[in-house]
C-alpha cells in the first residue's frame, strides 16, 4: 500500500524530526546546556540484557539506554539494540527519543529508529520506524509505525523450476519485508508494597497490523497482549536496576498462535547520580521503548517466468522429449533446429542409436533425472531442475559417434555409452559439455579433432579405449576454453593432447587407474595447466612428449603412479611451478629431453626414485625453490652438462643416495647457490666435472659420506661460503686433481672426517684456494696430499682439529 506513495517515507522522516525538535527544550539562552553542568544527573545510562523464547523466533537482545540531555522533567536520549535470532538472523536497531513530563501526572514522549536486519537468508533489510506515547504511573498508550524498504531480495533455496507445457519456468524464492503499526494499552494491576523489593505487575493489551501488496506475500494482522511482573533497584544490582518476568501472546492467521516468555536483567551503569533512587513516576522516564523487535519479514514465490541454463545462458523454451519410445529420434533430434533445446528422458528405458545424434549450431541437449541449475530471465532466481529419469544413450555401433556436436552446442548431464567415441566433434568452438559420464567407447570418451575452444566440465570418464589403447577424452588442438572438475578413470589413458596447448585454462582435474598415463601433452605454448591430480595409474601421472616454449603448468600432484610422477620432454620457456610427485614408482620429476629456458620452481619430490631427474643437457632456465625429500635414490640428479643456468634455493632432505648430484660437466654461466642438502645417505653434493660458473652459499649438514664431494677434475670458476657442518666423512673431498678456478671462503665444521681432503693440485695449476675455515674436525682440518695452488697457501685457517689446523 505504501509503495503507492513514493515520497511517503520523506514525508514520515520529516513529521518524526520536526517532533523531535519541538519537544527538546532550547538552550539558547545564557545557561550552559544541562549536559555540560556538574550537578548529578537523576537519569542513568544501562543495559538491558533480555532472553525470549517460545515465539516465531528465540531470541538475546541486548539494550544501551544512554541519556544525552536531561532535567527532572525533561530527558532527551539513545536507545541502541542488538538481536541475536536462532535462525542465525540478527538486527540492529538505532534510535532517538525524548520524553517531556507534561505535569505530575503525565509524560508525553516521540522516538525515530534506523533498523537495519540481516535474515536467515543471509539477506538485508532496512527501515525507519517511530512512535509516541504517553505515560502515566497508572497507565501506558503508545503506538508505532514501521516503514522499511520493500525491494524484494532472491533467496534461491525456496525458488523452484518445472517443466510447464514446452518450457522450464522459474518461480523464484522472494522475501520481502513488511511495512505496518501496532498499538497497546496498559494498566498497573497491582503493587506488592509487602516484598523486600518495590514490585509491580502491568497489563497491556493492543494489535499489530503489517502488510506488504506484492502477490503470495499475505498480511500479519491480530491482537497482542502481555502481562509484566516488574522488581525494581534490587540490593545485588543497586539502585537504578530492574528484573522482569513476562509472558505475551498474540495471534494472526498467517502465523497462528505464538507465546513467548521474556526475562530482562537491567543493569545501572556507573556514573553521577550512583546513588540516587528515582520515584515511580521518575521511572517512567527511563522505561525502555517498547515496539515491535525486527524488521518484519515473510518469503514466498514470486510470479512464474521463463527460465535458462544457467550454466550456459540458454533460454529454456519451446523442448522437444526424446525417450526410448520415440520414433526416428535421431531426425527428431536434428530436425529441432538451430539453437533449440531437447530434453532426453530416460523413463522408458535406454535410448539406442545406431546411426548418431547429430548438433545443429546452438542446440542444447539436456538429460532429465539430474538436476540442473536453472535461472529466471526476469528475477535471476536460480532453481534446481529435475525431470523424468536420467537417459542411457547407447551408441550400438562402433563405428558410428553417439554424439557430434557443433559450434555453440551444449550437452549436460547424459550417461554415453558405446559407439566408435562418446562424443566428437571438429574444429567446434562455444560449445559446453558438461555433467556427463561417458563409458564403453571403442576408441575415446570424447574426441575433439582441429582448433577447440569450449568448456568440459565436471564430466566422467570412463572404461574408453580400453581394447585400442585409446583416451578418455582427447583434443588435438586447445586454444581455449576450460577444461575442469573432470574424472578420468579406468581408461587406457585418461586425458591426451594429441598436439598442442595454446590458450584457455584445463584445471582441477583428476586421472586415477587408468592403464597408461592419467595424462598425456604433446607441445605446450600457452594457457593454464594447474591443480589437477594424477594417481595410481599404470605408467606416467603426467607424460609429455613435446615441447613446452611458453604456458603456465602449476599446482598439479603426482601420487603412486607406477612409472614417473612428471615425465617431461623438452622445455625452452614457461613456467612449471608448485607441483608435487609423492611416491611413485620412478622419478617424481624427470626431463628426457634438452632444457634451455623457463623457470621450475616450488615443486616438491617426496618418496620417489631419484626426486628430480634432468638426463639431457640444460643450458638455460631457472630452477629455484624446489624440495626433494625421502627419495629412494638422488634427491636432484643432472645427468647431462648444465651451464648458462640457475640452480638456487633448493633442499634435498633424506634422500638415500646424494642429495643434490651433477653428474656431468658445470660449465661457463652457471649458478648455483643457497641451496641445502641435509641428512642425505650418501653425500650432499656430488659434482663430476667443474670448468666454470659459480658454487656460492650452499649449505651441507648430517649427510653420512661427503657434504661436497668432487668426483672428477676441478677446471675452473668460482666454489665460494659454501657451508659443511657434521657430516660423516669428509666436509669437502676433492679426489681428482685441482687445475684451476678459485675455491675460497668456505667453511667445514664438525664433520667426523677431514674438513677439506685434496688429493692433488695439479703441477701446472692455476688454483686459488684462500681463506677457508676448517674447525672441530675428527681428523686433518686440511689434507692435502700433494702439490699446492698457486695463490692462497697460508691464508687458510682453522682450529679445533686433530691436527693440520692451517694451510
Amino acid at each position: 500500500m505504501l509503495a503507492r506513495f513514493p515520497h511517503f517515507q520523506f514525508v514520515l522522516s520529516l513529521f518524526t524530526s520536526l517532533v523531535l525538535l519541538l519537544l527538546v527544550p532550547s538552550e539558547t539562552s545564557g545557561q550552559d546546556p544541562t549536559w555540560l553542568e556538574e550537578d548529578d544527573y537523576l537519569y542513568r545510562a544501562y543495559f538491558d540484557f533480555s532472553g525470549m523464547a517460545g515465539g516465531v523466533n528465540d531470541t538475546g537482545q541486548g539494550l544501551l539506554f544512554i541519556p544525552l540531555s536531561q532535567d527532572e522533567e525533561s530527558l532527551f536520549f539513545a536507545d541502541l539494540r542488538g538481536n541475536i535470532f536462532d535462525d542465525s538472523s540478527a538486527e540492529g536497531n538505532f534510535g532517538l527519543g525524548y520524553r517531556q513530563m507534561m505535569n505530575d501526572q503525565w509524560i508525553a514522549g516521540a522516538y525515530g529508529f534506523f533498523d537495519v536486519r540481516r535474515s536467515e537468508y543471509g539477506n538485508i533489510f532496512r527501515q525507519g520506524s517511530f512512535g509516541v506515547e504517553l505515560l502515566s504511573i497508572e497507565w501506558d498508550f503508545r503506538a508505532n509505525g514501521y516503514v522499511p524498504t520493500l525491494k524484494q531480495k532472491r533467496v534461491d533455496s525456496l525458488s523452484t523450476a518445472y517443466l510447464s507445457g514446452n518450457n522450464i519456468v522459474v518461480q523464484g524464492g522472494e522475501e520481502r519485508a513488511y511495512w505496518g503499526t501496532d498499538f497497546e494499552v496498559g494498566r498497573l494491576l497491582k503493587t506488592f508494597d509487602e516484598m523486600n523489593v518495590d514490585a509491580e505487575l502491568r497489563g497491556y493489551v493492543g494489535g499489530y497490523y503489517f502488510d506488504n501488496s506484492a502477490p503470495g506475500f499475505k498480511e500479519m494482522a491480530g491482537p497482542r497482549t502481555r502481562v509484566e511482573f516488574r522488581m525494581f533497584d534490587l540490593p545485588f544490582l543497586g539502585n537504578g536496576s530492574r528484573v522482569v518476568l513476562a509472558g505475551q501472546y498474540q495471534y494472526d492467521e498467517l502465523r497462528g498462535s505464538q507465546g513467548t516468555g521474556m526475562l530482562t536483567i537491567r543493569v545501572p551503569l556507573p556514573g553521577n547520580g550512583d546513588s540516587q533512587k528515582l520515584t515511580r513516576f521518575q521511572r517512567r522516564m527511563v522505561n525502555p521503548i517498547v515496539r515491535d523487535i525486527d524488521i518484519v519479514l515473510n518469503q514466498a514465490r514470486g510470479p512464474v517466468e521463463q527460465a535458462k541454463l544457467q550454466q550456459t545462458g540458454q533460454v529454456l523454451n519451446n523442448i522437444t522429449v526424446i525417450d526410448a519410445n520415440t520414433v526416428g529420434a535421431e531426425a527428431v533430434f536434428n530436425g529441432a533446429g538451430t539453437n533449440s533445446v531437447v530434453l532426453f528422458d530416460g523413463s522408458a528405458g535406454t535410448i539406442d542409436t545406431s546411426t548418431g545424434f547429430v548438433f545443429n549450431n546452438g542446440q542444447l541437449a539436456l538429460a532429465g533425472g539430474k538436476s540442473v541449475n536453472v535461472v529466471g530471465c526476469n528475477s535471476g532466481a536460480v532453481a534446481s531442475f529435475n525431470y523424468g529419469s536420467r537417459p542411457t544413450v547407447n551408441g550400438t555401433v562402433n563405428t558410428i559417434d553417439v554424439f557430434t556436436m557443433a559450434d555453440n552446442s551444449s550437452i549436460v548431464g547424459m550417461n554415453i555409452t558405446g559407439g566408435q567415441n562418446g562424443i566428437y566433434g571438429n574444429n567446434i568452438s562455444g560449445f559446453t559439455m558438461a555433467c556427463n559420464t561417458i563409458s564403453g567407447a571403442l576408441e575415446d570418451g570424447a574426441h575433439l579433432d582441429g582448433t577447440i575452444n569450449g568448456t568440459i566440465i565436471d564430466n566422467t570418464f570412463s572404461t574408453n579405449g580400453t581394447t585400442t589403447d585409446n583416451d578418455g577424452l582427447e583434443i588435438e588442438n586447445f586454444v581455449g576454453g576450460s577444461i575442469t572438475g573432470n574424472t578420468f578413470r579406468n581408461n587406457d589413458y585418461g586425458f591426451y593432447s594429441s598436439n598442442e596447448i595454446s590458450g584457455g585454462t584445463i584445471a582441477h582435474n583428476t586421472a586415477h587407474n587408468n592403464t597408461y598415463d592419467g595424462f598425456t601433452f604433446t607441445n605446450i605454448s600457452g594457457g593454464t595447466i594447474s591443480n589437477n591430480t594424477s594417481r595410481d595409474n599404470g605408467e606416467d601421472g603426467f607424460f609429455f612428449f613435446g615441447t613446452m616454449s611458453n604456458g603456465v603448468f602449476s599446482n598439479n600432484i603426482a601420487n603412486n603412479n607406477h612409472n614417473f610422477g612428471f615425465n617431461f620432454f623438452q622445455m625452452t620457456g614457461g613456467t612449471i611451478s608448485g607441483n608435487q610427485a609423492i611416491d611413485n614408482d620412478f622419478a617424481g620429476f624427470a626431463f628426457f629431453g634438452a632444457i634451455s629456458g623457463g623457470t621450475f620452481s616450488s615443486n616438491i619430490a617426496d618418496k620417489n626414485d631419484d626426486g628430480f631427474y634432468f638426463d639431457q643437457d640444460i643450458t638455460g632456465g631457472t630452477f629455484s625453490g624446489n624440495t626433494a625429500s625421502n627419495n629412494r635414490f638422488n634427491g636432484f640428479y643432472f645427468a647431462d652438462n648444465v651451464s648458462n643456468m640457475t640452480f638456487t634455493g633448493n633442499v634435498a632432505s633424506e634422500n638415500v643416495t646424494n642429495g643434490i648430484k651433477f653428474g656431468d660437466t658445470v660449465g661457463t654461466g652457471t649458478i648455483i647457490s643457497n641451496n641445502s642438502a641435509i641428512d642425505n645417505k650418501d653425500d650432499g653434493f656430488d659434482f663430476d666435472d667443474v670448468a666454470g660458473g659459480t658454487i656460492s652459499n650452499n649449505f651441507a649438514s648430517g649427510n653420512l659420506e661427503d657434504g661436497f664431494d668432487f668426483d672428477d677434475v676441478f677446471l675452473g670458476g668460482t666454489f665460494s661460503n659454501n657451508v659443511s657442518v657434521s657430516n660423516t666423512f669428509n666436509g669437502y673431498d676433492f679426489i681428482a686433481p685441482i687445475v684451476g678456478g678459485t675455491i675460497t671462503n668456505n667453511s667445514a665444521q664438525s664433520n667426523s672426517a677431514d674438513g677439506f681432503f685434496v688429493n692433488i693440485f695439479s703441477g701446472a695449476n692455476t688454483a686459488t684456494f684462500s681463506n677457508n675455515t676448517a674447525t672441530q674436525n675428527t681428523a686433518k682440518g686440511y689434507n692435502v696430499l700433494s702439490g699446492t695452488p698457486l695463490n692462497g697457501v697460508g691464508t687458510n685457517t682453522g682450529s679445533g682439529n686433530a691436527s693440520d689446523n692451517n694451510f
